[in-house]
């Protein structure tokens, strides 16, 4: 098994209401990353991280579920969580052991009750966090409005990253607001879509300028002296947007809007690359508080190889076959 440094590990959490898509984004993650050689569906009942007679017979998440993939030398571990009110206990429990949280929303239904509850685990665990638009090719699906949502909910400190290209049936790619380019997919379905990086069209230039600005807005205020240099009417450089937005993640005073469609495969790797990117790994995280099973008191430890070994139970499963099974 590949040994990875612990600065290329990421441990992201997929939350968000029942029926949000969690399930078929984390299969999506994986087919992209070359771990399964088939894009599963739920109603086949043959997704990856849905395995339990009885999440197969209803087609939702009961159990959180993990799974893991390689991005281009990073080893990304994933927990696909319940979305519905029976099973949250289980949510809470998974973004415990993470460092970043990804909400998926639905780009037709918006921010629904599970949504706010995820955000508030979020929020007592101190998470950094993504938010993920997903389902924009479903009929209803508004980017646009759900944004709004969003927005009006949790703050303004939400800020989109992405915009989509075409609506509903139409959607067909992706504008990335940091690079300032659009990724335009040829096809989709079964096998991995191709696409294609290519300049802003004109038609849609003036609306990704509108949101680029309140991305470069919300970034510069990270940093006092890029702020007086934005104000100065100096342009930031994509990497100097790229370095205090990742800063901003980390310090919860960003949280990032992507969008696509699990099911169609689409913007997945584009969220791939901003997990790799942008969300943070163990070693970026806090100290966390430990008890000393010798002297039984409680000490901070640093999340390094150098620390000694600590665990945090967070899931027990009897398993008919093999007994106990404890994740930590």
């Amino acid at each position: 098994m590949t040994k990875y440094d612990i600065n290329k590990v990421k441990n992201i959490a997929l939350v968000g209401h029942g029926d949000s898509g969690k399930t078929s984004l984390t299969e999506a993650l994986l087919y992209d990353s070359g771990m399964i050689t088939r894009l599963g569906d739920i109603k086949q009942g043959n997704t990856t991280t849905d395995y339990d007679p009885r999440e197969i017979k209803k087609g939702i998440t009961i159990n959180s579920s993990l799974a893991y993939l390689d991005w281009k030398g990073l080893m990304v571990n994933i927990l696909d969580t319940p979305g519905y009110l029976d099973f949250i206990t289980d949510t809470k429990l998974s973004l415990r052991v993470v460092d970043s949280a990804i909400i998926v929303i639905c780009g037709v239904s918006g921010v629904e009750v599970q949504t706010e509850k995820v955000w508030n685990f979020a929020d007592e665990y101190e998470l950094p966090r993504a938010i993920f638009i997903n389902k924009m090719d479903r009929e209803r699906a508004d980017f646009y409005r759900v944004k709004d949502m969003i927005n009006k909910v949790f703050g303004s400190s939400v800020i989109s990253v992405q915009l989509p290209i075409g609506k509903e049936e139409n959607f067909k790619g992706i504008v990335d607001l940091i690079k300032m380019k659009t990724i335009i997919y040829k096809k989709s379905g079964e096998g991995k879509p191709v696409f294609e990086e290519q300049e802003i069209p004109q038609d849609i230039k003036e609306e990704a300028e509108s949101y680029r600005k309140e991305l470069v807005e919300a970034v510069a205020e990270l940093d006092d002296e890029l702020l007086m240099k934005y104000l100065d009417g100096e342009s930031l450089t994509d990497q100097e947007i790229a370095s205090l937005l990742k800063q901003g993640i980390k310090e919860r005073k960003i949280v990032p809007i992507l969008c696509g469609s699990a099911t169609m495969n689409l913007g997945i790797e584009l969220l791939l690359d901003f997990i790799g990117e942008y969300l943070p790994s163990p070693s970026e995280m806090p100290p966390v508080a430990a008890k000393n099973v010798k002297t039984s008191s409680e000490e901070l430890l640093k999340n390094s190889i150098d620390s000694p070994f600590s665990a945090f139970v967070f899931k027990t499963v009897a398993d008919p076959y093999v007994g106990n099974l404890t994740y930590f």
